[in-house]
């Protein structure tokens, strides 16, 4: 991380400005083009979640925060109102180690593709089927589940989406080649080798095909007569400067 600081500081140049003959330079210091220089371009709302991950991960592995304050614990939630356990639990991937950067690699690739292609000047819209995936998963891990952390799961949401919405396209995942809609199946599969839960990931592909049914399939239909029960409210709309 040290390195990488270095380097993003060492990149800045300075700005030269002519004003009546005589030069004047100053630093320029830009936070965007710094994290493009680490984690590259990223369309907004992939970028901020990555940062987030990326933040939680360094202060536990760093010990400045545990884990244990950030997973999902209903009784904590409701009696001693730590409602940060409702966004820290999806964004916890684990400390520094193969999970943390897989679940990122995760990210970068199809994650942050599903905003830029699919989502294309739309980030509202993708934030809010974050929110709405978010809401789902959150009921059902308190009627149905009893897992901690819902990072996974709501990757399984967007690489199901992601391949939903490019269903012709094939991809090469640990030498070999899948069909884009059974990429959360085998990413799921992957997780699973390196420890992870698979009720998290069923969760994630259920609400996946919840909201792709509902949003991409559903108001196309004679008897929907274009009901659209994800639509994005106008005031997210307003807040991410999203025009239609």
């Amino acid at each position: 991380w040290l390195g990488s600081i270095r380097a993003i500081v060492g990149a800045r140049l300075a700005a030269e400005e002519l004003r009546g003959g005589a030069a004047a330079s100053c630093p320029v210091w830009s936070f965007d083009a710094s994290m493009n220089t680490v984690i590259g371009h990223q369309p907004p709302v992939t970028r901020c979640y990555i940062i987030a991950s990326a933040s939680l991960m360094l202060l536990c592995s760093l010990d400045v925060l545990s884990p244990f304050s950030l997973y999902l614990n209903w009784q904590l939630i409701i009696y001693e109102m730590q409602l940060w356990r409702l966004l820290t639990c999806f964004l916890f991937f684990g400390t520094f180690g193969l999970p943390f950067f897989w679940n990122t690699y995760v990210l970068v690739l199809y994650c942050s593709s599903l905003e830029d292609v699919a989502f294309h000047s739309k980030s509202a819209d993708f934030l809010w089927m974050l929110l709405c995936g978010a809401g789902m998963l959150l009921f059902l891990t308190y009627f149905f589940g009893n897992t901690y952390f819902i990072s996974g799961a709501m990757i399984d949401l967007m690489t199901y989406v992601w391949g939903r919405r490019n269903s012709t396209a094939r991809m090469t995942v640990l030498f070999f080649t899948v069909r884009a809609p059974y990429l959360p199946w085998v990413l799921a599969w992957i997780s699973l080798l390196m420890g992870g839960n698979i009720q998290d990931h069923l969760m994630g592909i259920a609400v996946g095909h919840f909201y792709y049914f509902f949003e991409d399939v559903y108001p196309l239909l004679p008897t929907s007569k274009g009901l659209r029960i994800f639509r994005t409210p106008t005031i997210l709309k307003i807040i991410c400067n999203q025009r239609d």
